[in-house]
């Protein structure tokens, strides 16, 4: 296999032509011929997991979140993309064309949020882009709940010390999702007669805009809503062979936070 072959399996998935304009997805580090004997799974390309793939002897990494997102002035030893083309790792990069793919990012975590919540329905699309691509989801719920208890739902897919949430005060029968920095979607969401929207890394205005609203607002975290793409990697990828290894980097850990035990 070679990194051009990986390339057009995650390309039939999550096209990269669909990506936003301001994106950086693809190919981005290395030559589409370089061959692949073992590939590492993460959402982000940080020196840990470029410093675990050189150990496990891995010739690609496949992230979530692009390597190189604005142009590179300089380059030191000890940036990772030098240390990716010293060691002769590639590099390719699934951002926003994962997030809007059919069996991408949103729809995982919709599957999930089914799971843990029960809907009435199929996914209905959050916010349509342009060439009908679509950004997140809402979804009816079974029974109607408070703030409160999906909050407590909620916890039960992330580190409940990662939530935070804003109790809009009225009961919640349908909810919106949108993965990773989705908060400027809350009026979107209320369009779409949402009670609620799912995210992560929102800023303070974001939280204020819910507040002015009464709209109840949760975010899990940009990293905890974003980890399974590790996952749609995988089930991308599980077509093939045997000979190519495939594993998630346990490198690949939120940065912001360590969990202490009392």
């Amino acid at each position: 296999m070679t990194v051009q072959d990986i390339y057009q399996i995650l390309d039939a998935n999550a096209p990269f032509s669909a990506q936003e304009p301001y994106d950086n997805s693809g190919l981005l580090v290395g030559s589409p011929d370089m061959d692949v004997h073992h590939i590492l799974l993460t959402l982000d390309i940080t020196v840990p997991v470029i410093e675990e793939a050189i150990a496990a002897k891995a010739d690609l990494i496949l992230s979530h979140h692009p390597i190189i997102w604005t142009p590179l002035k300089s380059l030191p030893s000890e940036h990772p993309v030098w240390m990716l083309a010293r060691h002769n790792i590639a590099a390719i990069c699934s951002h926003t064309c994962l997030d809007i793919a059919p069996n991408g990012l949103n729809t995982r975590i919709g599957h999930l949020l089914r799971q843990n919540l029960g809907f009435t329905d199929t996914f209905q699309p959050l916010e349509i882009l342009p060439g009908d691509r679509v950004l997140g989801y809402t979804a009816a719920l079974h029974s109607e709940i408070n703030p409160g208890e999906l909050a407590s739902a909620l916890g039960t897919l992330v580190l409940p010390q990662t939530l935070r949430y804003y109790d809009g005060g009225k009961p919640i029968r349908k909810i919106a999702w949108c993965t990773g920095s989705g908060g400027d979607l809350i009026e979107t969401a209320i369009a779409r007669g949402a009670d609620a929207l799912i995210t992560g890394d929102c800023k303070h205005s974001v939280w204020v805009l819910a507040q002015n609203l009464g709209f109840s607002l949760f975010d899990c975290g940009h990293f905890e809503t974003e980890v399974v793409a590790t996952e749609c990697f995988a089930e991308y990828l599980k077509q093939l062979p045997d000979s190519v290894q495939i594993s998630v980097s346990k490198a690949g850990t939120t940065p912001y936070f360590q969990t202490l035990s009392c």
